[in-house]
């Protein structure tokens, strides 16, 4: 049993070296975001990072969905964002009141485009851990799935930004929030306001396959599958060892580590639990 298991994982493995690769990547230069890197080295990690996550999601989701699918889901994640946050400048509806500074580079508007690359990058991840928590592994979506799974994907994203936003906002000052918040300065809102835009997305994107595509078995190991939490696990890397490695700002790098490990690290596990224990039916080999 447990030399078949071997095989199966090194089947799996070889199967898609190219996730496991640029997974690997992502998560040795991950490890050294914490120790925040200066000059030339910061600005060269920070686009080797994005790059990797990029490219991750653009293989791992042509697989599932091929490239029409994959390129809809991408751009409504990318339209359906850059039209509320640029509601939530102007207005202060859904997030609250806030502005992006010079940190995040050239914009769409008064949305820098590496916040929309990260709404759709991180965004995948999301959809593909809650189809795995409803088991729906196929290329379409049905039942009661067209709304659950939009409903826990959302969920998942906003796990995200609870460990993220403080970081980025209050200590590094990558946006700002005009009258401050409950949350190390980042008001309540803004999490409910993540929801409702992911969930619109989510559900347009539901919506989409629903008519358009049969929900057809996709045959990938579970490799596959289990690559997707344990990239999410690598974007957690930053907040379990930000409070280690700083000495200022503690109490936000703790309360972001806590809740790291409550909501993006235990969501990743039980994702991969919940692959490990699904029938063999629903993979290409064991692993």
């Amino acid at each position: 049993m447990q030399a078949g298991a071997r095989t199966g994982l090194v089947t799996g493995v070889k199967q898609n070296l190219p996730l496991v690769i640029l997974v690997g990547i992502y998560w040795a230069v991950a490890l050294l975001e914490p120790w925040e890197l200066l000059g030339a080295a910061s600005e060269a990690a920070y686009y080797l990072q994005g790059t990797v996550w990029l490219a991750f999601v653009l293989i791992h989701g042509s697989r599932r969905y091929g490239w029409d699918k994959l390129l809809i889901l991408l751009g409504i994640t990318v339209l359906v964002s850059w039209a509320i946050e640029t509601a939530s400048i102007a207005v202060g509806f859904p997030f609250g009141g806030y502005h992006y500074t010079e940190l995040l580079g050239a914009r769409a508007g008064s949305v820098p485009w590496a916040v929309l690359a990260a709404y759709a990058v991180a965004g995948y991840l999301a959809w593909t851990m809650g189809t795995v928590f409803l088991g729906n592994l196929g290329s379409g979506i049905e039942g009661r799935n067209l709304v659950l799974v939009p409903a826990i994907a959302s969920l998942i994203m906003v796990m995200w930004d609870l460990c993220m936003d403080p970081i980025k906002s209050t200590i590094e000052g990558a946006w700002v929030w005009e009258g401050g918040g409950a949350h190390h300065g980042v008001p309540i809102s803004n999490y409910f306001g993540w929801y409702l835009t992911m969930f619109i997305i989510y559900q347009l994107f539901a919506l989409y396959l629903y008519r358009v595509s049969a929900n057809e078995r996709v045959v990938q190991t579970r490799t596959y599958w289990i690559l997707v939490p344990v990239m999410f696990l690598g974007l957690a890397l930053e907040f379990l060892f930000h409070p280690f490695v700083q000495t200022a700002h503690l109490e936000i790098y703790w309360s972001s580590f806590v809740l790291c490990i409550l909501t993006m690290v235990l969501a990743s596990v039980f994702n991969i639990i919940r692959v490990n224990r699904m029938d063999d039916r629903h993979f290409a080999g064991h692993r």
